[in-house]
């Protein structure tokens, strides 16, 4: 049986630093996925490059690039080889069949990486379930692949066999996740609920734009932050400013990346709901990445895919400390005009960004005038609670206040009794 929990790469979780010659098309992805490999404790030693876009139906790319890449691994001695694209099963197994080495593609490498992120029980099932997904159609590729690591026999009817079976748990393993996953939906919904009435800010980004360093300087809060791709797959939720009227609480939320796979967003949808809720997208960009301009638009074109592209949005070009010479600067600023530079270690532009974004919840407040008996203690005590309260002084038939508060607020204490 092929375990869902086993490395799609043999010796991965053995301690053993792997190295891995990398095939791809463009210099931007191909650079990507040596970080994605560095995350995973892969050592990429060799890159070669196919500038073809004709794709070969049986291997993807040609003879002639897989002989380069055969030539390179017996050179560096690479253990294993990676594909910057997504293979099918068919083309799986035939390029490592040609070069009798370990291939994983980019989606196979993502999720590698959130099977070693994951630390809650909900991430650790919905990437389980991703990776089932992923492997389903390829499992005789991967059961013949693991045999030949392990020396198996590899009678070819026992191996069929092997994988009818195979076939059979992981579909009545996806079936046990899915039933997990609809209970933690069932519970994610309640929490939400509870926020109902609680201004949100969703931060979202590419992958290590700086998400979850930026939400720890905003909130003076504690989240894991590592500079590491994909180290954030639970979404945390911490208090803006605990002096706020009314509360507005800030969101961090899983990376996106180029070509994520389907299977991952599918699994994860729970978490990304949280983007439908938030009332404010807060857009991470690192600014200073070489393709910060790229990453905004794979995470534009991921919010649309959510159908969460028309909320109100407010982008930042994170990590300027790193641009320390003017062109720098300059390059940065050209991600995206107009768009505020910060640093997450730098308070002072937190304090700023912070005030935006009270600023945004603040205009969209109504302003009331109310007059409140002496006797309504209890309305007085949700005024403060719900609403900012600019105004007050005492009358001599209640209290008056000037308030901004959220419109369905004040419909909630009907506090159109109470105008002047």
């Amino acid at each position: 049986m092929l375990e869902s929990t086993e490395s799609l790469l043999p010796g991965l979780k053995d301690g053993k630093k792997l190295r891995a010659v990398c095939i791809g098309f463009q210099n931007e992805s191909l650079e990507e996925l040596e970080r994605l490999l560095t995350t995973l404790g892969v050592e990429a030693i060799g890159k070669v490059h196919v500038h073809s876009t004709k794709v070969n139906p049986a291997t993807y790319v040609g003879k002639g690039k897989l002989e380069e890449v055969k030539l390179m691994i017996a050179q560096l001695g690479a253990d294993a080889v990676m594909v910057d694209v997504e293979l099918s099963p068919n083309q799986l197994r035939n390029i490592e069949d040609f070069l009798e080495k370990p291939i994983l593609d980019r989606p196979g490498v993502i999720i590698e990486i959130f099977s070693r992120h994951a630390r809650s029980k909900e991430a650790k099932t919905q990437v389980e379930l991703a990776r089932l997904q992923y492997l389903l159609p390829r499992l005789a590729h991967f059961w013949t692949h693991f045999e030949r690591q392990r020396g198996g026999i590899g009678n070819k009817g026992m191996g069929e066999t092997q994988v009818e079976v195979d076939r059979r748990l992981v579909k009545k393993r996806m079936s046990v996740l899915r039933d997990r996953l609809a209970t933690v939906e069932n519970e994610r919904t309640l929490q939400r609920a509870g926020r109902k009435d609680v201004l949100k800010v969703a931060l979202v980004g590419y992958t290590n734009a700086g998400k979850s360093t930026l939400l720890n300087a905003l909130t003076q809060s504690h989240v894991r932050a590592e500079d590491k791709l994909f180290a954030t797959l639970d979404p945390s939720v911490r208090t803006l400013d605990p002096n706020c009227h009314p509360p507005i609480v800030a969101i961090d939320t899983v990376g996106f990346i180029s070509r994520l796979p389907p299977s991952l967003v599918a699994s994860f949808r729970s978490t990304l709901e949280e983007l439908d809720e938030a009332d404010l997208l807060l857009h991470v960009v690192d600014g200073s990445a070489s393709a910060a301009r790229d990453q905004l638009e794979v995470t534009e074109a991921i919010l649309k895919e959510l159908k969460v592209d028309e909320k109100p949005r407010v982008t930042v070009l994170n990590k300027a400390d790193r641009a320390t010479t003017p062109a720098e600067r300059n390059r940065m600023k050209l991600v995206s005009p107009g768009s505020p530079m910060v640093s997450a270690l730098n308070p002072d532009d937190v304090r700023r960004l912070r005030d935006e974004i009270l600023e945004h919840f603040r205009k969209k407040l109504e302003v009331w005038e109310v007059v409140l008996p002496y006797s309504e203690s209890k309305l007085e005590a949700q005024l403060y609670a719900h609403g900012s309260v600019e105004v007050s002084r005492h009358l001599e038939k209640g209290t008056f206040f000037r308030v901004r508060i959220d419109g369905g607020w004040a419909k909630k204490l009907d506090l159109a009794r109470y105008c002047l």
